[in-house]
């Protein structure tokens, strides 16, 4: 088969030449549209990535100025005004190495609620060392000091 009977053949009054460049043409706009359907997809993800990076870049700005509002001396000042708190004492503070064995020793905030609770209190109570009288002083002689 040479190549200009390749031109001349027909099969049902069409070239095969022309029945190839016509598949060809089909590929080629089939690709194309499935090209840009998937560009445009991309493009509206892509703008919602951006919309939700100036929404976060808002939300980053305002909590920005929520922390600088609470982190004002004045406002702080006054806070602990009203709640009473006084400087730390130098004997109350520690190292950050130290801070386990502080938690260790550390008193109960509160009191158990129920029998159940008091039980699993106690338990607890003897799997954890135990702390000396002298390391902090108890709870009614803090609240009993008048702060400064």
């Amino acid at each position: 088969m040479s190549l200009s009977s390749m031109f001349d053949r027909r099969v049902r009054g069409f070239r095969v030449v022309e029945l190839v460049c016509l598949t060809i043409l089909l590929v080629l706009v089939l690709g194309v549209y499935m090209a840009k359907t998937f560009a445009g997809r991309e493009r509206a993800q892509i703008a919602e990535v951006e919309r939700q990076i100036e929404d976060e870049k808002v939300r980053v700005r305002l909590l920005k100025a929520e922390v600088a509002y609470l982190e004002q001396p004045r406002r702080i000042e006054q806070l602990a005004q009203q709640l009473q708190l006084a400087p730390i004492k130098p004997e109350h503070e520690t190292t950050e190495d130290a801070l386990i064995d502080v938690a260790r020793h550390a008193p109960a905030a509160h009191a158990p609620a129920s029998p159940t609770a008091a039980a699993n209190t106690d338990a607890a109570a003897a799997e954890a060392p135990e702390s000396t009288p002298d390391d902090y002083p108890s709870p009614e002689q803090s609240s009993t000091e008048a702060p400064r």
